[in-house]
């Protein structure tokens, strides 16, 4: 949950946020140092302690250094996000501290305090740990008389003195406190940020190096508008390719559609005419089918985009999600057979929209069966946090082809619709940062989602 709180929004709400961030976490290449922006308490709490926790699911030493937050409104927002404080605490695993404790009692010394924080990376390293998180509120700053400038200058040097640490540090700005000069500049030091439910990478941020050169604001400046320029003319260029390809699929959809219906209709007729020969009317059964096969695929394509339409990754009971999907699939293909086995009952980060991607697979499995078409379904947890769905059919799932291009992220030709129905399947997983997959060894299809700690 980060950025502005939606008034009003109720817990259910606040957990699914705090999901999606949980599962943007587990699917990003987080950069070494990030950047929380918020303006609410709450946006704050959800997001920090989110972090905490993935950090201590991966298997980091975890430091919260608190300030505007007391430390029991840390624990609080740590135990919400599903952490057991005391047994991660007592273990050495957590570690919460008061920020101007370990900064400032010194004073604003800046190469004590990367002293610090570097014997606190190799501390953890020496314990067995696999890295070092820190969360800090940076509001710590306003008990300095440095300027911000300097605090900057301090971020930028640790960035430079450690590059090769295994640390994770994420810095949190309340944006209403440091106002907007000071959080555009906090922009230079922080490779990627987090606001409003979203890790985004920085286009704004600058390398240790790059900064510590850019003394001049002036030229700071003049990076910043160059990469404002960038940013315009790419985002001119999606704007110009979605508008496109809804020219293309409208004339896909309507146009081409309209034209072969009336292509069908003029066949269909010819095939009622009884003196074709046998030989005219095989001829005239295989032209029938290719513009039946046409016919599917523009409304698969219809589907797909209504689909895509209304992406949205919320939080699912998987055992409804799949009993929906199978009474779909077994509705479709009349005398299929669909079991469901293992850790089903269960909750899982996903999109909205997962039920249809699995009746879109199961539907293509079936329809590739000639007799007795079934397949079945394996739920399973391998580890925290993670929901692995395996399905299983006696003949091969998909066309080599298909499993291919999804693999190499490219096109491939369709075939009745199969292919764009694959498609749909991969873009809603992967839209609620799951996967899909054709393991080399064991089964012919894996789905894995992330799953919510119950």
């Amino acid at each position: 949950m980060v950025g502005d709180s939606t008034p009003g929004a109720g817990t259910d709400e606040s957990e699914d946020e705090t999901n999606r961030l949980l599962a943007e976490f587990s699917r990003e290449d987080l950069a070494r140092h990030l950047a929380l922006f918020y303006r609410e308490p709450a946006t704050q709490l959800s997001a920090a302690s989110t972090f905490i926790r993935y950090g201590l699911h991966l298997g980091r030493r975890c430091f919260y250094l608190t300030d505007a937050n007391t430390r029991d409104a840390i624990k609080a927002a740590l135990r919400d996000a599903g952490v057991d404080v005391t047994q991660r605490m007592a273990a050495g695993d957590l570690t919460i501290r008061d920020a101007s404790e370990v900064y400032l009692d010194s004073g604003f010394n800046p190469e004590e305090m990367i002293a610090t924080l570097e014997s606190a990376v190799e501390e953890s390293i020496e314990m067995g740990y696999e890295g070092f998180w820190v969360a800090g509120e940076n509001t710590w700053c306003f008990h300095t008389e440095a300027s911000f400038d300097h605090i900057l200058d301090f971020e930028a040097e640790f960035d430079a003195t450690c590059p090769d640490y295994p640390v994770t540090a994420l810095c949190q700005y309340d944006i209403d406190r440091f106002g907007e000069e000071s959080t555009a500049k906090a922009l230079w030091t922080h490779e990627q940020i987090i606001y409003r439910s979203t890790i985004c990478e920085n286009p704004y941020y600058l390398t240790p190096d790059a900064y510590q050169s850019e003394a001049d604001s002036q030229l700071n400046a003049k990076l910043m508008l160059e990469q404002t320029h960038d940013l315009a003319r790419s985002r001119r260029q999606v704007t110009q390719r979605e508008q496109r390809l809804d020219v293309v699929s409208r004339i896909l959809r309507h146009n081409i559609r309209n034209d072969l219906n009336v292509v069908r209709t003029n066949l269909e007729l010819i095939e009622e005419e009884n003196s074709l020969t046998e030989t005219d009317s095989k001829r005239l059964e295989t032209a029938i089918e290719h513009v039946n096969d046409v016919f599917e695929i523009a409304d698969k394509a219809r589907a797909v985009q209504q689909t895509l339409d209304h992406l949205r990754v919320e939080t699912l009971a998987l055992d409804e999600t799949l009993a929906r999907a199978v009474d779909r699939a077994e509705a479709a293909v009349p005398g299929a057979t669909i079991s469901i086995d293992g850790e089903s009952e269960t909750t899982v980060v996903a999109d909205s929209n997962l039920d249809d991607a699995v009746v879109e697979l199961l539907t293509a499995i079936l329809d590739n069966q000639e007799e007795q078409p079934s397949v079945s379904l394996t739920c399973s947890t391998p580890a925290e946090g993670t929901l692995r769905l395996d399905i299983q059919a006696p003949d091969a799932l998909f066309p080599a082809s298909d499993r291919a291009a999804l693999e190499r992220g490219s096109e491939t030709q369709l075939e009745h619709g199969r292919g764009l129905g694959l498609w749909l399947a991969n873009w809603i997983i992967e839209n609620g940062h799951g996967t899909l997959a054709f393991p080399a060894e064991g089964p012919q299809l894996r789905i894995e989602l992330n799953r919510v700690a119950n």
